[in-house]
């Protein structure tokens, strides 16, 4: 790996916020009614020009944009989603008792094992659903007029929504506190060693995961909805060459290149792992008429390529892959003849590979 490659590398790890503005279902479509990274922001500090998403100087790194966001076209990477959710998972494995706070309601680490997140408002329910399954000994610890104290406005009803909806999703219950318990374990030298080794692991994986994505010369790039309306045989080389770079990166790091499946690929892992929820109907996904004009432009303009349209043999059909719909309602704003509508869904539907959602006989468009 060369010298800039590098330089990139360092420039990405050490940004606290990511931004994929391919992934922005406003600057995808006028159409969309997304705002949820503007009216979250404590500070006003995003904004949109130029096809693009800004981030102000006025940004306190709270994380709340990436929570809300539902494609992650703003993801955070200081804690990065799923390295907090090990960590809490690693810590409430290994002590008697553990607590999530704020950064800015601090604890002392000589009382108490501890996991610390810029806001707790930047942990959405998917997070809130592993936890409360994976970890049992672990509450919130939150001192009166804690948050409403803070500079952090939104912080406190949003993360308290989120754990509601985690809650409901996974039946536990947490527990918040604001006094500390001190634990009757004893934290030897080793034990802090290996959380701390286990922390330098991770952050080193993250990192390697950067620089293989780097190495591939950026495999994995989310495609523009311009560049998927090319049908040309550069754009299809273009995409098979992204999607065996992405299966590689994968494979190598064992997670997702894609930041639209951050939140989704911790759902999914839980959904896999509890029965229980299968029958649950905390999804919306979408649903066609058969009035569908087949114009394709939900397949087009779908950030995470959900939707597809194909034309086999004569006949056209739009299908869908559960796993990958982040219910961005994009597709049902942007439909002019309004065919397509998001309805509720049992959680299992997530587990299956594609689902065809119209089709009829007779020459492609």
């Amino acid at each position: 790996m060369n010298l800039l490659n590098w330089v990139n590398v360092i420039d990405k790890k050490m940004a606290v916020l990511s931004v994929e503005a391919n992934l922005c279902t406003k600057l995808i479509s006028p159409k969309s009614t997304c705002t949820s990274c503007v009216d979250h922001c404590p500070k006003t500090s995003i904004s949109f020009a130029n096809k693009d998403i800004l981030i102000a100087d006025s940004c306190v790194d709270c994380g709340i944009c990436g929570a809300v966001c539902p494609t992650g076209a703003i993801t955070m990477n200081k804690p990065p989603l799923t390295q907090f959710v090990q960590e809490a998972i690693h810590k409430s494995e290994r002590h008697e008792k553990v607590y999530l706070h704020c950064d800015r309601t601090p604890i002392s680490k000589g009382h108490a094992t501890t996991v610390a997140v810029p806001c707790l408002g930047m942990i959405p329910k998917e997070a809130w659903v592993t936890i409360l399954n994976k970890c049992k000994n672990l509450s919130i610890y939150q001192p009166e007029q804690a948050c409403t104290d803070c500079e952090i406005s939104t912080g406190e009803k949003l993360w308290r929504r989120e754990l509601q909806a985690g809650e409901t999703i996974s039946c536990q219950k947490m527990k918040i506190t604001s006094e500390i318990s001190h634990s009757k374990e004893s934290v030897d030298y080793n034990v802090e060693r290996r959380d701390f080794l286990s922390a330098f692991f991770k952050e080193t994986k993250s990192t390697n995961k950067l620089a293989i994505k780097e190495m591939l010369g950026g495999s994995a790039k989310i495609p523009t909805y311009q560049e998927k309306r090319q049908g040309d045989s550069l754009s299809k080389l273009k995409k098979e060459w992204n999607d065996v770079g992405s299966h590689l990166i994968e494979r190598m790091t064992n997670e997702s290149v894609y930041p639209y499946m951050n939140k989704q690929s911790l759902f999914l892992k839980e959904l896999q792992e509890n029965e229980a929820m299968w029958y649950q109907e905390d999804i919306r996904l979408p649903q066609i008429n058969e009035d569908c004009h087949f114009c394709g432009a939900c397949a087009i303009l779908c950030p995470t390529e959900a939707l597809t349209m194909k034309n086999e043999r004569g006949q056209q059909k739009i299908t869908l892959q559960p796993y990958k719909c982040v219910d961005c309602s994009l597709c049902a704003e942007i439909c002019y003849t309004k065919n397509i509508q998001l309805q509720q869904a049992k959680n299992q539907t997530l587990l299956e590979n594609e689902i065809t959602l119209v089709e009829k006989h007779g020459q492609g468009l």
